[in-house]
């Protein structure tokens, strides 16, 4: 059976076929290909600045193919991915799986050790790197390339599909997981399986055409493919998330408010670190770990969807699901169509309704196994008929039980794994490496039960020789550091004289005590010196479990914090008063105590606290009634002189509607509209900005009334009508603005004429706003708007008083620009 089961290196043609295949396309890719034919103008992927469509990333990916296939990349050949997420990142993981070629995406944040070992295991026939991870990527033994360089080649190679034959047995992608021995271990999964996957969740997602959708996990862990696969098999757009700090908390609301996000995939404590509701989110999928009841309360609302899903890496990304509503229990639901559940004790025997047993996974998601481990992939993977009732079963390691409804509850793991912040982690593989070291006698390691955010503890007995246990400690924290994935170091550490063991000299891991709450950091090397260090010091010693913090201790390199720790501590810098207006962008722009304290010390205002504050002058009473009166005077006067001539046909009419009456009023109607909306704002919009002059006046003064009548009368004028066409850049001469040649001009939201001036070829996009004049508190500012020659303004960028554009400047969409934001010449801004 381990001789079946294990796969070979040299011949992956030899892994065994899956029994049977959901209806649709063979191969991932072509689910890509099936919504490009149907709809390639719309788009496929938002990314930074980058939006492209179906047909764009079609024709990028193949060309990009085709280089790939001339330099020997085929069906079973391997192809690794260190890029991290962006255009390219897509653009090849396309282009790899159109060669026929399988995909073994690595973490971008992993260590360069690690990098190594899994292009060694998975016998890497190519490694495709990013310019910046080229140092991780220094002593692979494979070819490796970056992708730019391929560039010039495939900009000259065919834009059409390679052309694949079918195969049953092709191995689609090779993703690693945590292993009990120190080192990942890489599960192969079938084109047949994913493919079948992606059928069978189409309807139950219920992906559609018009959504957007989130993308925000690493292609190193396969619940990106949710993300990914299921849109682009709809047609609709995935929008690539943010790195940094915008990936969690209320840098992430905003990030998915302003890209109009509808469909959001995350595991529950990403959301949980969200905090407000998101009313554009009409589908919420979360998974990965366990999710609470409370979070299902807070999220739910009417119009939405929420789904738990549940599956690991080794049954192709999820196997069961539920629908989630408040005030029901949260379970992993029932199986996906196509798939099979089997609770099974611990002789393999099934258990009743009700009883607890280890979730075991059939049907054609199984993946085939495991790369160069048959003895696991055999005690793992059960093909005996008496034991799985037919086909194979994946045995999890899960812990579950049926509910009388029929839906499954999970109880957790039988085994030495554990989901740590949405990442699949065993326990095994820390401890072996902590066990290299030779001042370490026994390392176990376990969940931390009370950390403020999911964490891990160490707990380490050093051998009689150790002396510096602090020094030890640290040096043990840089190995982890080199060897792990960041979720993976522990953040906390307890040293013991020895570990509770068990007669068979495993660790009692039930007997280990209760974390003390020493985090796993560097010695603390300086003391607080201002109130705002001491205050910063406090509450992360509060948060971090510790009495003594380094001011000059990295956050997240020399402390062990992470994002979602973070975002913690950005809440309690609030809450306490410490930084009212602190976010996560600055613990990551300053991630020590002393930089952290100077950044909120210098943005604190110029004056001296002892100072009072001059306070802004009230608008007075009497000013506020007169120029208020002056503006429904203004009105009034407009529709007497729009009016006046129709009221003046009917009196004479003396109210009676006769036949040359309306022909009158017909006739007058053209003089009317023209009057109206061309002559009367040219000649009231000239006379009106007559001596306005740059400058800062009283809100409710002569100057703002002036303002908002020509505001008013540019309301009238047919500038959206005119937009993007020739016509507009002319009748803005004579508005009185300064236009020159060749401008193609797409927007209406334009300021004063009189004070706009704008150059020769310039460009402005729809939807933008360039605006002369703005209210600040009781003060009105007028400021001139200059737009030199070549200067391109995108669609929805915004430019306000003061800010001049220099010659071949660009500006991309949704980009600000004030008064102290200037744009050097040739320069390019976007986002």
């Amino acid at each position: 059976m381990s001789e079946e089961l294990s796969l070979s290196l040299e011949d992956t043609a030899q892994l065994r076929p899956v029994p049977r295949r959901a209806p649709g396309p063979v191969r991932l890719h072509a689910f890509f290909e099936r919504a490009c034919d149907e709809t390639p103008d719309a788009v496929a992927l938002e990314c930074g600045p980058d939006r492209l469509s179906y047909r764009q990333l079609d024709e990028h990916a193949n060309r990009l193919a085709h280089t790939l296939i001339r330099r020997g990349i085929g069906p079973h050949r391997r192809v690794g991915l260190l890029i991290p997420r962006s255009t390219p990142m897509y653009v090849a993981l396309l282009a790899v799986l159109k060669t026929g070629a399988a995909f073994v995406p690595i973490d971008p944040a992993a260590p360069a050790d690690r990098v190594a070992y899994v292009a060694a295991d998975a016998a890497l026939d190519l490694l495709l790197v990013a310019p910046e991870l080229a140092s991780a990527a220094a002593d692979v033994g494979c070819p490796v390339l970056r992708p730019g360089e391929l560039a010039a080649e495939a900009a000259s190679a065919s834009p059409a599909r390679p052309r694949l034959w079918p195969a049953e047995d092709e191995v689609c992608y090779v993703i690693y997981t945590s292993g009990s021995t120190g080192r990942p271990k890489g599960v192969a999964v079938s084109q047949a399986s994913i493919c079948n996957f992606i059928g069978v969740v189409a309807d139950i997602y219920g992906v559609r055409r018009t959504d957007r959708v989130y993308q925000g996990m690493t292609i190193a862990f396969d619940f990106s493919i949710e993300e990914v696969w299921p849109t682009w098999a709809a047609g609709a757009t995935l929008v690539a998330g943010p790195v940094g700090a915008d990936r969690i908390g209320s840098g992430l609301a905003d990030f998915l408010e302003r890209r109009r996000v509808t469909v959001l995939y995350c595991v529950p404590t990403v959301l949980a670190t969200v905090d407000r509701d998101l009313p554009g989110i009409r589908t919420l999928l979360v998974g990965g770990e366990a999710c609470p009841a409370e979070l299902v309360q807070r999220w739910s609302r009417p119009g939405r969807r929420m789904l738990n899903t549940y599956g690991p890496t080794e049954a192709t990304v999820t196997a069961t699901w539920c629908e989630l509503l408040p005030g029901r229990p949260v379970t992993i639901g029932r199986a996906l169509p196509s798939y099979r559940i089997r609770l099974l004790d611990e002789r393999r025997r099934p258990v009743p309704d009700g009883a607890v047993g280890e979730i075991c996974i059939g049907g054609p998601g199984v993946a085939l196994g495991y790369l160069n481990r048959p003895d696991l992939t055999a005690d793992r993977f059960l093909d005996d008929p008496r034991i799985t009732g037919g086909g194979r079963l994946y045995r999890t390691g899960d812990l579950g039980r049926v509910l009388p409804g029929g839906e499954i509850e999970y109880l957790g793991r039988a085994d030495s794994e554990v989901k740590i912040r949405g990442h699949r982690i065993d326990l095994q593989e820390i401890e072996s490496v902590l066990m290299e070291h030779a001042e370490v006698a026994v390392a176990a390691v376990a969940p931390h039960p009370a950390a403020p955010t999911e964490d891990l503890v160490a707990y380490l007995a050093f051998t009689r020789g150790a002396h510096d246990r602090d020094a030890i400690v640290a040096r043990l924290r840089e190995s982890l550091r080199r060897r792990l994935p960041a979720p993976m170091v522990p953040g906390y550490v307890d040293t013991l004289a020895e570990l509770p063991m068990m007669p068979s000299g495993k660790v009692d891991r039930a007997r280990l005590p209760r974390p003390s709450g020493a985090r796993f950091h560097a010695v603390a090397a300086a003391a607080p010196e201002t109130g705002s260090e001491r205050a910063i010091a406090a509450v992360w010693g509060e948060l971090l479990g510790t009495a003594e913090v380094s001011v000059t201790a990295d956050f997240f390199h020399d402390i062990g914090g992470h994002s979602l720790l973070a975002a913690r501590a950005v809440s309690l810098l609030r809450q306490r008063g410490v930084a009212p207006d602190a976010s996560v962008a600055d613990v990551y722009a300053h991630p020590t105590i002393r930089a952290l304290a100077k950044a909120f010390e210098n943005r604190a205002p110029a004056h001296s606290p002892r100072e009072p504050v001059e306070a802004e002058p009230s608008v007075g009473r009497a000013r506020l009634f007169g120029w208020g009166t002056a503006q429904v005077g203004a009105l009034c006067l407009l529709l007497v002189l729009l009016g006046g001539p129709a009221a003046a046909v009917l009196g004479q009419s003396a109210g009676v509607l006769s036949l040359g009456t309306v022909w009158l009023l017909v006739a007058i109607a053209p003089v009317l509209y023209l009057t109206a909306r061309f002559l009367l704002p040219i000649a009231g919009v000239r006379l009106l900005s007559r001596g306005i002059r740059p400058g800062e006046y009283p809100l409710w003064s002569a100057a703002y009334f002036r303002v908002w009548l020509v505001s008013g009368l540019l309301a009238l004028a047919p500038l959206g009508s005119m937009s993007g066409s020739p016509l507009l850049p002319w009748y803005l001469r004579l508005l009185g603005a300064r236009v020159g040649r060749h401008c193609q001009l797409a927007t209406a939201n334009l300021g004063l004429p009189s004070l706009l001036t704008i150059g020769e070829d310039v460009s402005v996009g729809y939807g933008a706003h360039v605006q002369s004049v703005r209210v600040r508190g009781n003060r009105v500012e007028i400021a001139p708007v200059v737009l030199h020659d070549r200067v391109f303004v995108g669609a929805n960028a915004v430019v306000v008083a003061g800010a001049p554009r220099a010659g071949g400047a660009r500006r991309g969409g949704k980009w600000a620009a004030t008064a102290r934001r200037r744009l050097p010449a040739g320069a390019d801004r976007a986002g």
